[in-house]
């Protein structure tokens, strides 16, 4: 599964509204499956539109659990309801990388990045997530791209 190198780049802060839990791993499509058409629900409610593609930011993760944020960016702050939540995603340096390919080898992905990280003494850190780019119900298994960033300290 081709990964792209890793890359550091610098974000700008990005206002989302998401929903949390708490998980099995295996759970994440029918997780995602839930959460995301909520949300874009009540994104265009509030007579607004996502602002990018949807994403997972992770918490923490022990191998068979995680808790983990599913959402979508919005271009301005947008008022929660029940358990959708305003949130945002961190600016300032992170790494990169994209994916092409099923979803099973994005972790091949994140080894990359967090093998940088640890390159960057930045290891051990949580609250990286990934950008599904495109619909997998769209494009063929091989052209799914999911793009990943993990924060950096400053």
């Amino acid at each position: 599964m081709p990964v792209s190198s890793v890359e550091e780049i610098k974000l700008e802060e990005q206002h989302a509204l998401v929903v949390c839990r708490e998980f099995a791993t295996h759970e994440i499509g029918a997780i995602l499956g839930d959460i995301l058409p909520r949300v874009a629900r009540a994104i265009a409610e509030q007579g607004a539109e996502p602002a990018g593609m949807p994403f997972m930011r992770y918490f923490s993760m022990d191998g068979h659990t995680m808790r983990a944020v599913a959402g979508m960016p919005v271009h301005a702050p947008l008022a929660g309801s029940g358990d959708i939540e305003p949130h945002i995603l961190p600016g300032g340096r992170a790494l990169t990388a994209t994916h092409l390919g099923d979803y099973e080898g994005v972790g091949m992905a994140w080894q990359r990045v967090w093998e940088r990280a640890k390159e960057l003494g930045a290891e051990g850190r949580f609250g990286g997530w990934d950008v599904y780019a495109n619909d997998p119900g769209t494009v063929a298994p091989e052209a799914i791209e999911t793009r990943i960033y993990l924060p950096l300290p400053d």
